[in-house]
């Protein structure tokens, strides 16, 4: 057993948030003390994020869809295709709320860093390998979150180009294919060829739903991304499955914004249990190993710090 291995498994969910927990849930802290990657993205304007290992995505949709990524692997049609899950630290764009935090970053700072951290994943799945289709999948806004980034991002061609761009400077952006649920954003130069195929997914029939909490339920969420990956597949198989969901919580949580590379789903924290696939305790280590070997590798566009240097938990 490797160290990734044994990361995450000694770890004990919160059985429900408190309004004192705000400042730092039990994830926060497990993280801070014993975080393998130790990465932080740097936007143009020198502004931070941590990147880390997550050992917990929560109880609300990213739980969900990474177990959706997670059940994948189990089917013939995905065979050899790594999935993961990134969370993504709001920013005060995000919603009234975040607007005054001052500890957020401004819109494009966060998408800059955003396109760091989606470019270390890229730069890694390429190596070698052309042509290459990685999928990347935002949600929509709920409640709270107005304007989600992650959906701002995978829906905002500049943003993909740059991410191309950190990952293989050798490579321009050739085409566009809108799809009915997403789009296909071609990229090709030196012999090479990458395709990121991005899709949002809605959480409710409409917006102004989904900001007054009138969700889908979990199935129709699932189905909703089953229908997207269809279409992306249909014609252009992925090599690699990525999705992104906005960390909410840290609104509330006065550190420096966060980027979380998820290695395992619980998601049965509360009182109730939804009806999903995440309620069991899954671990899923691809995407995390990714990374780790970007950081043996030393490799940008992320910066490492020191083994030695682990963080104390945020407060």
């Amino acid at each position: 057993m490797d160290d990734l291995d044994a990361y995450g498994r000694d770890y004990v969910p919160q059985a429900a948030a408190s309004v004192a927990d705000h400042a730092i849930r039990s994830g926060d802290r497990y993280v801070g003390q014993r975080d393998l990657l130790r990465a932080i993205a740097v936007a143009d304007s020198g502004a931070e994020a941590d990147v880390q290992l997550g050992v917990d995505p929560g109880a609300f949709y990213c739980a969900d869809q990474l177990a959706n990524l997670i059940a994948l692997a189990d089917e013939p049609a995905f065979a050899g295709v790594l999935t993961g899950f990134i969370h993504v630290p709001p920013d005060r764009s995000t919603g009234a709320a975040a607007a005054a935090a001052t500890h957020l970053l401004p819109r494009s700072d966060n998408l800059q860093q955003c396109a760091r951290v989606v470019a270390a994943a890229a730069r890694e799945l390429s190596e070698g390998t052309s042509p290459l289709t990685l999928v990347l999948t935002a949600f929509g806004p709920f409640a709270g979150v107005v304007d989600n980034p992650t959906a701002a991002f995978v829906g905002g061609p500049d943003h993909l180009v740059a991410a191309v761009r950190l990952a293989a400077p050798e490579l321009r952006p050739i085409e566009r294919e809108p799809l009915m649920m997403g789009a296909l954003h071609r990229f090709a130069g030196a012999g090479r060829e990458l395709t990121l195929a991005t899709a949002v997914l809605p959480l409710a029939a409409t917006p102004a739903d989904a900001l007054a909490g009138r969700y889908f339920d979990p199935d129709t969420t699932a189905a909703n991304f089953r229908r997207a990956l269809a279409e992306i597949a249909a014609v252009q198989p992925p090599r690699a499955i990525v999705s992104l969901g906005v960390d909410s919580g840290q609104v509330l949580r006065p550190a420096r914004p966060a980027f979380r590379v998820e290695t395992q789903t619980r998601g049965f924290h509360g009182a109730t249990r939804a009806r999903t696939a995440s309620d069991g305790f899954q671990r899923h280590l691809e995407l995390a190993r990714l990374f780790l070997r970007a950081r043996a590798r030393g490799d940008g566009p992320l910066r490492f710090r020191p083994d030695h240097a682990i963080d104390p938990p945020s407060v």
